[in-house]
C-alpha cells in the first residue's frame, strides 16, 4: 500500500464484490416480488368461482326467506334455510330475477366475480318420457248408446266389492281384473266393453235381472275373452253374449246360469273358443219347461249350435247338418254344458252384438307404449342444462339460445378458472290448482309420497268447451302411467283413461266418464303404489291438444301427504378475463 491510497488492493476488491453482491440481491428480489405477485394473482383468479360457489350454494341468503318476498332481498343465496341442500324455489326464483333484469341479484354476481366476465350452469337430473299415443276425435270411443250411462270406477277389483247397476250400463273396462272378491248386480242390460279375467285369488259373482225371469230379460254382453280361473257365479236372465272366448280353468266352484240364448263369436287369440279343459264347471243354458235357449259358436268362421246337452250341428248354406262329438275349437268334457233348447231354423242368422259393445271401439284417444328415462346430471351435455347465466361484454344473458359467443370469448381469454360442485337440490312441486295452456311440457306436480292416498283424494280436470285431449304422465315409484283425458265434442262428455306399465306392455286401470266440463279421477288409482317408507311420485305434462286453458284441481290435499324429493344437482361455473 502505497503513501496516500485510501484502500489496499484487497479491499478495493472487496468493496467491489460487495457491490455485485447487492445488485445481484437486488434483481432477486424484484424476480422474487414478481413471482410472489403472480402467484397471488393466481390464486385471486382460482379463488373468484369458488368463492362465488361458497357463497351461493352453502350460504340460505340475506334474509333466509327471501324467495318468498323478493323485494326483501339483500343477498341471494341458495341453500335450504334449514337443511344442507340447494331449495328448489329459491333457485327458480334466483333464476327468474335474472331473467327480469334484478339490479340486486346482477350487483352480487358482479360483486362475487371482481367484474370479471362468467358462466354458471346449473344441471339437474332429466326425465325424459316417450308415449307412443293416436288421437282420433272421429272415433267411436266416446259414443254412448241411447239409454245406456258408463261406469266410470275402477276395473281392478281388490278386496271384496259390490258394483249395483239398476240401468242399462257400461263397464269400459278392458280388462275387468278380479283379483279379490266381486259382486255385480244389474238390474238392466250390462255391457262390458273389454275381457273378463278373474284369477286363482279371485270369485266373481254377477245377477243380470232376475233368474228365472220375470217379465225382463236383460243381456250380458263381453267384448273379449270370458275367463274364470277362480270361482264364479252368475245368472243371466237373457241372451249372454261374448265376443271373444270362454276359458274356464283351475279349481273352484263355477256355475254359469243362462236363461236364453249363449252366442260366442269367437274372435280371440286363444287356441279354443270353449276351452274348459280339466276345469270344473257346470254351465247351463236355457231353463226346462220355461225359457229355452240355445248355444251358438262361431269357430274359424263357421257357425256351430246346441239345442241339447253333447249334441252339435253344424250351419251349412242349407241349414243345420248334425256333427259327431264337439266342434273343432272347442275343448268341453261331456256333460258340463247342459242345454235345454229349442229348434234350430234353417234361416237362423248370427246376430249382430249388442250395440253397446261399439263403445270403446277405436278409442278416440290410445296409448300404445310408454318409456321413462332418467338421466344423472353428470351424464347431461351442455345444451341440456337445466338454468343457465353468463356475464359477459358487460351484458347478462340468461338461458340464451345460442351461447357460441360466451363461448368464444371464454376461449379468448388470457386466463379461465373453473370450479364445480357435486351438491342435492330440494324438488317439491305441488299447487292444489294448475292450469295447462299450450303444449308445453314439464313436471307439474313432484315429491315423496309418505303416506296411502285415501279413496276421497280426487284430481279434478276441468277442460275448454272444444274438442280435444291431454295426456299426462305419472311416475309411481318404479311404475310408470299414462293418464288420458279427452272430449270429442263440444257438449259430449269429458272422458279419462288411466295405463299402466307392466314391463311388458300396456294394460288399462281404469276408465272414467265426467260432465261435459270436467271428469274425475282418483289420487288412489294414478299413484296406487304402497307409500311404505316413502315412494317417488311425479307428475308430467306430456301433450295437450287443446287450444283453451286445461285446469288440474287437486280435491283432496294430497299435496300435505307429500315431502320434497332430493335429486343431484351438478353446478359448473366458469370465470376469465376479457382480453
Amino acid at each position: 500500500m502505497r503513501r496516500g491510497q485510501l484502500l489496499s488492493f484487497d479491499a478495493l476488491l472487496a468493496v467491489v464484490m460487495v457491490i455485485f453482491m447487492l445488485g445481484a440481491v437486488s434483481a432477486t428480489s424484484d424476480n422474487l416480488k414478481a413471482g410472489i405477485t403472480n402467484l397471488l394473482g393466481w390464486y385471486d383468479r382460482t379463488s373468484i368461482p369458488d368463492t362465488m360457489l361458497d357463497v351461493l350454494l352453502q350460504s340460505p341468503g340475506t334474509p333466509p326467506n327471501w324467495n318468498e318476498n323478493v323485494s326483501a332481498l339483500v343477498v341471494p343465496g341458495l341453500r335450504a334455510s334449514s337443511g344442507q341442500y340447494v331449495d328448489y324455489n329459491k333457485a327458480v326464483t334466483f333464476f327468474d330475477l335474472l331473467k327480469n333484469n334484478d339490479s340486486r341479484v346482477q350487483s352480487a354476481l358482479l360483486n362475487l366475480s371482481l367484474g370479471h366476465p362468467f358462466l354458471l350452469d346449473f344441471y339437474l337430473g332429466r326425465w325424459t318420457f316417450k308415449a307412443n299415443f293416436t288421437w282420433n276425435p272421429n272415433a267411436s270411443g266416446g259414443t254412448v248408446p241411447p239409454g245406456f250411462v258408463v261406469y266410470n270406477g275402477t276395473c281392478a277389483i281388490r278386496g271384496s266389492v259390490t258394483l249395483t247397476f239398476p240401468d242399462p250400463t257400461i263397464l269400459p273396462c278392458e280388462p275387468l281384473d278380479v283379483r279379490g272378491s266381486a259382486r255385480i248386480v244389474a238390474d238392466s242390460n250390462l255391457c262390458i266393453v273389454g275381457s273378463i279375467g278373474v284369477d286363482t285369488r279371485g270369485s266373481i259373482t254377477v245377477d243380470v235381472g232376475d233368474y228365472p225371469p220375470y217379465q225382463s230379460y236383460p243381456y250380458l254382453a263381453i267384448g273379449g275373452d270370458w275367463e274364470i280361473i277362480g270361482a264364479g257365479t252368475v245368472y243371466v236372465a237373457g241372451n249372454t253374449y261374448v265376443q271373444g272366448a270362454l276359458i274356464v280353468r283351475g279349481i273352484g266352484s263355477r256355475s254359469i246360469n243362462i236363461a236364453k240364448d249363449l252366442i260366442i263369436y269367437g274372435d280371440t287369440t286363444n287356441p279354443y273358443v270353449i276351452d274348459m279343459a280339466g276345469a270344473s264347471a257346470t254351465i247351463n243354458v236355457g231353463i226346462a219347461g220355461y225359457t229355452p235357449g240355445n248355444v251358438y259358436v262361431r269357430v274359424n268362421g263357421v257357425w256351430y249350435a246346441s239345442n241339447e246337452t253333447d249334441v252339435w250341428y253344424e250351419k251349412t248354406s242349407t241349414g243345420w247338418k248334425r256333427i259327431q262329438g264337439v266342434p273343432p275349437g272347442i275343448v268341453l268334457p261331456a256333460g258340463v254344458l247342459r242345454v235345454n233348447g229349442y229348434p234350430l231354423s234353417p234361416d237362423w242368422v248370427p246376430p249382430a252384438p249388442p250395440e253397446c259393445l261399439s263403445f270403446g271401439t277405436g278409442q278416440p284417444l290410445a296409448v300404445s307404449s310408454l318409456l321413462g328415462n332418467y338421466t344423472y346430471p353428470q351424464e347431461l351435455n351442455a345444451s341440456e342444462a337445466w338454468n343457465r347465466v353468463a356475464y359477459t361484454n358487460a351484458s347478462f344473458l340468461v338461458n340464451p339460445s345460442n351461447v357460441s359467443s360466451v363461448l368464444e370469448a371464454r376461449t379468448n381469454a388470457t386466463w379461465v378458472s373453473y370450479s364445480e360442485r357435486n351438491t342435492v337440490m330440494s324438488l317439491f312441486r305441488y299447487n292444489s290448482t294448475i292450469t295447462i295452456v299450450g303444449n308445453d311440457s314439464g313436471i307439474v306436480l313432484a315429491g315423496v309420497l309418505r303416506y296411502d292416498v285415501p279413496d276421497y283424494a280426487m284430481l279434478r280436470v276441468d277442460v275448454p268447451a272444444e274438442t280435444g285431449y291431454v295426456l299426462l304422465i305419472a311416475v309411481d315409484g318404479g311404475t310408470l302411467k299414462a293418464i288420458g283425458i279427452w272430449k270429442t265434442s263440444v257438449n259430449g262428455s269429458v272422458n279419462a283413461e288411466v295405463w299402466e306399465d307392466s314391463g311388458t306392455g300396456l294394460s288399462t286401470v281404469a276408465t272414467f266418464r265426467g260432465s261435459n266440463t270436467s271428469v274425475t279421477i282418483p289420487w288412489s288409482v294414478i299413484f296406487s303404489g304402497p307409500a311404505g317408507f316413502g315412494r317417488p311420485v311425479l307428475l308430467y305434462m306430456y301433450s295437450n291438444g287443446f287450444t283453451g286453458p286445461v285446469t288440474l284441481v287437486d280435491e283432496g290435499d294430497i299435496g300435505v301427504l307429500m315431502t320434497p324429493m332430493y335429486e343431484p344437482l351438478l353446478v359448473k361455473l366458469w370465470v376469465w378475463d376479457e382480453p
